[in-house]
């Protein structure tokens, strides 16, 4: 069973390594010792805390509560909204997409269409779920590589371009940014995966149903009305439906982009790899920002990205106290825990990146 349907990595023996034994080992100790203490199962010790459900529940009350005034056309919630909006989604959707809310799968189903500003559910469970989390970083097969290879060139498996010549200045990383997740993952990357039954040309989409197909439609058309047409009905100012269609848009979108680009786009684990599965996991993240607060919940959890892809479905809020041992099993098997002191650094370690494969040959900038 070396190398079962092409894939990348080799399956012989890796119950048996002494990495993937030590991880295990960690990982199944841990929760076992909350599971006791808790009185419930291994799995459900896993999952969202009463600490973490109760966090979730107010972060989604918090962002509910910025509604009346950002739809009434207050300016001073063009940012607030969106910010509160990022905080409930990155808490709930992200976790709710790899079940790792409840051991109820429609719990978890549920969860993610509560709040789906981030993407179509159904479409994410493609994107990342599959293609992301079992190919990170892997040429081809990692949908993440190929969202907009016209603008930006973040892997040397995209054909470089001329364009990408000016991919590190501030106006185009500004522009992807802003636009990424509302007209990107949520409306182009929707409407092409439709097409193709195909996720940026590597994660395949089985057949679609008609009711299947109505229900994703309407659902994306519900989306694009809620956050983008509805200032042009509501409000009495053209250029002000302008702002309020923009600009909540643009910060909602900045802050997944700004969570997200800095955890896997970086030099030291962009082309890294390893044919055992788990350590490729590690070597492929970036960890940043951990024991700070800030990090930790602006991120929702995504700067333990390391641990995220070694254990999905286990909560977010599990995590840090993960992180000890993750951390020290790696380094005596000498494996890089890469890891940046918060986000000013981990920006600074994707500039760099995104720097050097501006170039049209392998050669890094000095």
């Amino acid at each position: 069973m070396t190398q079962l349907n092409n894939s990348p990595y080799n399956w012989d023996g890796v119950d048996n390594d002494t990495f993937t034994c030590e991880v295990k080992r960690h990982v199944n100790e841990h929760f076992a010792a909350i599971a006791e203490r808790r009185g419930v199962s291994v799995n459900e010790a896993t999952k969202a805390t009463p600490a973490r459900w109760l966090l979730i529940w107010t972060l989604v009350a918090a962002f509910v509560s910025t509604l009346p005034p950002f739809f009434s056309g207050n300016y001073a919630f063009l940012v607030v909204t969106p910010l509160a909006a990022w905080l409930a989604v990155v808490n709930l959707f992200h976790d709710a997409c790899h079940f790792a809310l409840s051991t109820k799968w429609r719990v978890n189903a549920t969860m993610a269409y509560l709040l789906p500003l981030l993407s179509s559910p159904w479409l994410w469970y493609h994107h990342h779920v599959i293609g992301h989390h079992a190919y990170t970083n892997i040429g081809r097969r990692d949908p993440d590589l190929a969202h907009a290879p016209q603008l930006m060139r973040e892997h040397e498996s995209v054909r470089w371009r001329k364009q990408h010549a000016t991919q590190a200045s501030a106006s185009r990383i500004f522009l992807v940014w802003a636009i990424a997740s509302s007209l990107g993952l949520n409306i182009l990357n929707d409407i092409r995966a439709v097409a193709k039954l195909s996720y940026n040309n590597v994660v395949s989409i089985g057949e679609i149903t008609a009711i299947r197909m109505a229900v994703h439609v309407l659902g994306r058309i519900l989306y694009i009305f809620l956050t983008v047409a509805w200032p042009f009905v509501a409000l009495d100012s053209f250029w002000k439906a302008v702002v309020f269609s923009a600009v909540p848009n643009m910060v909602f979108s900045m802050c997944f982009m700004g969570n997200t680009q800095i955890n896997h786009l970086s030099e030291a684990c962009a082309h890294a790899s390893s044919p055992n599965f788990y350590k490729h996991q590690v070597v492929t993240a970036q960890n940043f920002g951990n024991g700070n607060l800030f990090c930790y919940y602006f991120s929702g959890g995504l700067n333990y990205q390391i641990e995220h892809h070694l254990f999905p479905t286990v909560n977010h809020c599990h995590l840090p106290a993960l992180s000890h041992g993750i951390k020290r099993i790696c380094k005596r098997h000498g494996v890089p825990y890469n890891h940046a002191a918060g986000y000013h650094e981990a920006f600074l370690a994707h500039l760099a990146h995104t720097r050097s494969l501006s170039l049209p040959s392998p050669q890094k900038l000095q």
